[in-house]
């Protein structure tokens, strides 16, 4: 093959965009990028580098051109021996203003793999700032797409990421759903000419598009990297209603909540670790959040099985807006393997999430700005529990082994639900419980359940249907505070379930689930009886007679804490995830309701 010029090439405009050492050659940055692609080729063998050139002596303010021309052999992927090979074309192409550089390759992922290499191999380059490209590059006006990444972590509620198209995308965002969204990509116009660019800010990557020639291609890039290097503004939020990652800790301050995702979204094999982590975690342990020393970093007094074992402490420290934990552990009781067990997890920052009293939240393995918008929820059920503990979810012997089959005679939360719901009410004010149960329960506890307990009654001449889904306090004491963490599982495991507002899935799935367990536990007005004499009952319910009430019981929060609680953070987020809980959950047909804890001075729930 003819060696190839400049004039041979026309490529689709993708640009990686980085700045160089003013000290370093671009010649030199070029044999490094090329080492780069070798190396990535290298196990195989299979890479053959044709021809390379280079501009190096040019006129001030002019820029400068290298490019390498390289092949790659590939198996097919539909071929099974390794007699056939197909042969890929591929161009490397560096563009330098100043010191800024656009770094173009044809073949697919290159980019990410030398971008990659920027914090060892060529470490004479770096990305360009953030905050300039936001403020050169994202006209909020004129957005055409935008690409959101969910920073609320793993949560079926919500779709890990979408995208938006339109004239004026960002107009369309909702202040309070889209909140929990941070832009990842975003395509606007920049002038009155109707052009659009294309850019990922965290990758520093930008795109337009196809061009026609070699001139074409290196006009427009040179005009990108002209703006950039004339550019002394800056912009951190492009988008107002999104979040921001942010990539140092200047601001955070004061550490009130953690909380780790659920463990169901980690069932596949890949993850078992995870899963089994997290459900330990989950099941036998519980945790304090005390106030550090540094205000940005974590201390908690941890429990297994209720009992102290330890203090963990974590240093938290930020790689280009990756998050990471240095963790130490205090031992307490000789429970050093416990402690060192639950430390696992911040192993994997992606399981961690965090709120600040600065307005700061660390999800997804980053950490966010948002500015949580003022919106009230007062839709709270409050009830006293009796004595019921409201730090045990489901009962359990000497050992705190479960044990389902004592419901009704310990002193759980599962325990006041069967021994306490009432049906008999149609909205918050009409809420009270009862010591002569009425109705049928059912209790569908277990991994892939619709909802710990779905409770059935009549009222006149309409069916409730109550999914109740329980989440034990993390504390008993009357002095404890507002907790986001603690609402924030059992408020998506309700979300998640809402095809099961529809009764027809409802009954497909506890069928399924019945001819599936060796045991189901049900009641018919406070009397064991037969699952599937339950599902029949339910089945024989005309439709048009079924109201459906999704019921989070959560007695972590206090009646006079919360209301005496107005302007702070923790109170607006808790306040963001309930309003965007009830308006998912009425958007599905039903209603949605949460009961917290009536404090000792408060007046108490009736009862039957």
């Amino acid at each position: 093959m003819s060696r190839l010029e400049k004039n041979d090439i026309a490529p689709f405009l993708s640009i990686l965009l980085a700045v160089k050492n003013e000290k370093t050659q671009l010649k030199d940055i070029h044999i490094g990028i090329t080492e780069v692609i070798k190396q990535f080729h290298i196990s195989s063998n299979e890479i053959n580098v044709l021809s390379s050139s280079g501009e190096d002596d040019v006129r001030p303010g002019e820029p400068l051109v290298h490019f390498t021309h390289y092949e790659i052999q590939k198996k097919p992927s539909w071929m099974i021996g390794s007699n056939i090979n197909d042969i890929e074309n591929h161009i490397l192409v560096l563009i330098c203003l100043g010191n800024t550089l656009a770094i173009y390759t044809s073949e697919k992922g290159m980019k990410d793999e030398i971008r990659s290499s920027f914090k060892n191999k060529l470490t004479s380059l770096k990305v360009i700032d953030i905050k300039s490209l936001n403020y050169l590059f994202i006209n909020e006006d004129k957005v055409k797409m935008l690409w959101l990444l969910g920073i609320h972590g793993k949560n079926s509620s919500k779709a890990d990421s979408k995208v938006l198209g339109g004239d004026s995308v960002a107009d369309t965002l909702d202040p309070l759903e889209d909140q929990s969204f941070t832009m990842s990509a975003v395509r606007t116009e920049l002038d009155d000419k109707g052009r659009t660019t294309g850019i990922n800010p965290y990758k520093s990557s930008l795109w337009r598009g196809p061009c026609k020639n070699w001139l074409t291609f290196e006009n427009r890039v040179v005009e990108i990297l002209d703006k950039i290097e004339k550019n002394d503004g800056d912009l951190e939020n492009p988008i107002s209603i999104l979040a921001t990652a942010i990539s140092n800790f200047n601001e955070v301050k004061d550490l009130y909540d953690l909380s780790f995702v659920d463990y169901d979204f980690y069932k596949d094999d890949a993850s078992k670790a995870k899963y089994d982590l997290l459900q330990s975690i989950h099941h036998e342990y519980t945790f304090e959040v005390v106030k550090a020393s540094n205000e940005k970093n974590i201390e908690l007094k941890v429990f297994h099985k209720f009992q102290p074992i330890g203090v963990l402490c974590a240093d938290v420290s930020l790689k280009e807006y990756d998050v990471e934990f240095e963790v130490k552990i205090y031992e307490k009781n000789n429970k050093k393997k416990e402690l060192q067990y639950f430390s696992k997890a911040f192993r994997y920052p992606e399981l961690i999430k965090c709120w600040y009293q600065s307005g700061h939240a660390i999800v997804n393995g980053k950490i966010y700005k948002t500015d949580y918008r003022d919106v009230i929820y007062d839709k709270h059920i409050w009830a006293d529990f009796e004595d019921y503990s409201i730090c045990i979810e489901k009962p359990e012997d000497k050992a705190r082994k479960v044990v389902l089959d004592q419901i009704g005679n310990k002193k759980s939360l599962f325990c006041w639900v069967k021994n306490r719901w009432c049906g008999s009410w149609s909205n918050k004010s009409d809420f009270t419980t009862t010591e002569k149960p009425n109705g049928w329960l059912y209790c569908d506890d277990g991994a892939g359940e619709k909802a710990d307990f779905i409770h059935v009654s009549r009222q006149s001449n309409f069916y409730y249907i109550d999914l109740i889904h329980i989440k034990a306090a993390g504390s008993e004491s009357l002095k404890r505070n507002i907790s986001v963490g603690v609402h924030d599982i059992v408020l998506n495991q309700a979300v998640k379930n809402l095809r099961y507002t529809n009764r027809k899935n409802l009954i497909d799935a506890l069928n399924a689930r019945v001819s599936n367990s060796n045991m189901k536990y049900c009641w018919e007005d406070g009397s064991q009886a037969n699952p599937l004499d339950f599902i029949n009952h339910l089945e024989n319910i005309k439709a048009e007679l079924v109201k459906v009430r999704v019921v989070v019981i959560q007695p972590h929060t206090r009646k006079n804490s919360y209301n005496k609680t107005t302007s702070s953070n923790i109170k607006k987020q808790l306040d963001v995830l309930l309003v965007s809980a009830d308006s998912a959950i009425r958007a599905s047909g039903a209603e949605f309701f949460i009961i917290g804890f009536y404090d000792k001075d408060t007046k108490k729930s009736k009862s039957l």
